[in-house]
């Protein structure tokens, strides 16, 4: 929900200086970003409405994903004044697609708030011989000393003024329940980099496939 308010304040912001047609598409983003808070509200006054049959079978690419994410940041970055680069490989992933993009959107916007104005950020993916998944989100911050990196991920313990740390604890959970792996490498001076390894998906048909924007609206 704090991801979502951010988008929110950060669209807000850029409208400030401009009533355009592009100022009516950031409305509607943060309109977008309202909505899915609603619907994480619901889902944890109501976690049976979504069904274990839809979080085990469910296909996206790691393109569309990652589309989806781009989609959610790319507001925060350019108030921050923060070049976004993408680069996205083949395969996809099996599971919770909503979840998985909020997993990543949660990891791209805290590189986003950690680089200063003129900084970068990068994310990429690629499918690797065994066909699992690696995703990949490097920043042009400051880093971190080895004293925090060791407590990157603890609850209620964060380096950015505001922050709670939960975010990234729930990041780490929903990768390592699925299977996978994340890790952080950081240090004073160059920057921070994430990676996410998830195991091959189990599924590609055509009845299992769809975007990540119709398995959260199903949601």
């Amino acid at each position: 929900m704090k991801n979502c308010l951010g988008v929110i304040s950060a669209v807000n912001w850029l409208m400030r200086r401009e009533l355009s047609e592009v100022a009516r598409e950031r409305l509607a983003r943060s309109q977008d970003a309202v909505q899915r808070m609603l619907a994480l509200l619901d889902e944890d006054l109501a976690p049976q409405v979504r069904t274990q049959e839809l979080a085990d079978t469910a296909f996206a690419t790691a393109e569309d994903i990652v589309r989806v994410v781009v989609a959610r940041v790319e507001d925060r970055a350019e108030a921050g004044q923060v070049e976004l680069f993408v680069q996205t490989g083949q395969g996809g992933v099996t599971g919770d697609i909503g979840e998985l993009v909020e997993a990543l959107a949660n990891v791209v916007l805290n590189a986003i708030e950690a680089t200063p104005p003129g900084g970068a950020v990068f994310v990429a993916t690629y499918e690797g011989r065994d066909e699992s998944q690696h995703w990949t989100v490097q920043d042009t911050g400051p880093g971190m000393p080895q004293t925090v990196l060791r407590r990157v991920g603890t609850p209620f313990f964060s380096n950015r003024v505001g922050g709670s740390g939960i975010g990234t604890a729930l990041v780490r959970e929903v990768i390592e329940r699925r299977g996978g792996d994340y890790s952080i490498e950081s240090k004073l001076g160059s920057g921070t980099f994430v990676s996410i390894r998830l195991p091959r998906a189990t599924t590609k048909t055509k009845r299992d496939t769809a975007s990540p924007e119709s398995k959260e609206n199903a949601a």
